[in-house]
């Protein structure tokens, strides 16, 4: 992540002379009354006469997660018997599936090919049912409820030059970084069952993670295309991190049922790396 972080930030600092936008230069920017992109001969980097400075943004899109552990089974503590049990590490990509998104915010250029951008955020994804561990001949098989998120992000788009695409008049590709922070809903592990006959101690449901907020960051790509005057829509993908929540340890704890501390160390995991798909759109005032 790191990398990735370093990766965009080096471009976003580079400069307009090294995008070929200095002095003595052609740079892109948009015409005021058509939905093209114009070339500008003003010589300067910042504030063309023809840059709208503030933009209200909104997306919506599908959330793939692809990293994280839901159940860290590595960390169960052992030697519990009658029966012996076994735990499953849950990644959190078996955990979930197919997830949502959706943005609203809004972004300021600093010049022709840069803006800041801060948004907020509401993201859900459904639990699955998995199988999470064994108790003796027996399979435990549970339901993580609903991953859900809301937040909000600032962040720093650096734009190309806008290049000709068939059936577009244009399009222009982007590379953003984000960080923000989430508030992550409380997780549960829950429909818990057994296959064959159940132990009459075991749990319906299990506490897992507190709610609570958590820090985020993102690395972006993505093209933009002018629709109509003002407006372009687009579509970006990237790789965002959500951070661990807190162990909720309330069913797993000393003054929790004997039976249950068999399952302590479980939830030690909660994170998620996800791979968004996002159309947006864009107004500029």
């Amino acid at each position: 992540m790191r990398i990735l972080l370093c990766g965009v930030a080096a471009v976003a600092l580079s400069g307009c002379s090294w995008m070929g936008f200095g002095h003595g230069n052609k740079h892109q920017t948009y015409q005021s009354n058509n939905s093209s992109y114009a070339k500008s001969n003003d010589g300067c980097c910042v504030g063309g006469q023809t840059l709208s400075r503030w933009n209200v943004e909104g997306g919506v899109g599908a959330d793939f997660i692809v990293g994280g552990t839901a159940i860290t089974g590595d960390q169960v503590h052992p030697g519990f018997t009658g029966p012996i049990t076994t735990v499953n590490e849950v990644s959190m990509n078996d955990a979930y599936k197919m997830g949502y998104r959706a943005e609203l915010g809004g972004s300021y250029a600093l010049n022709p090919n840069r803006k800041l951008t801060v948004q907020g955020f509401y993201s859900q994804a459904e639990g699955n049912e998995v199988d999470w561990g064994t108790q003796g001949a027996n399979t435990l098989r549970g339901t993580m409820s609903d991953y859900k998120t809301y937040g909000a992000e600032a962040g720093v788009r650096q734009y190309f030059q806008p290049k000709g695409v068939p059936l577009l008049k244009s399009a222009r590709p982007y590379v953003e970084g984000k960080l923000g922070a989430a508030y992550v809903d409380d997780i549960s592990l829950g429909n818990i069952t057994e296959t064959g006959v159940a132990n009459p101690l075991t749990p319906t449901s299990l506490a897992f993670y507190e709610g609570g907020w958590v820090p985020t960051a993102a690395g972006m790509v993505g093209v933009e295309t002018p629709v109509f005057n003002r407006f372009t829509m687009g579509i970006e993908t990237g790789v965002r991190y959500v951070g661990r929540p807190n162990s909720d340890n309330t069913d797993l704890n000393a003054a929790a049922p004997n039976f249950s501390r068999r399952y302590a160390g479980a939830n030690n995991g909660g994170e998620s790396w996800t791979v968004p798909v996002t159309i947006r759109g864009r107004y500029r005032f």
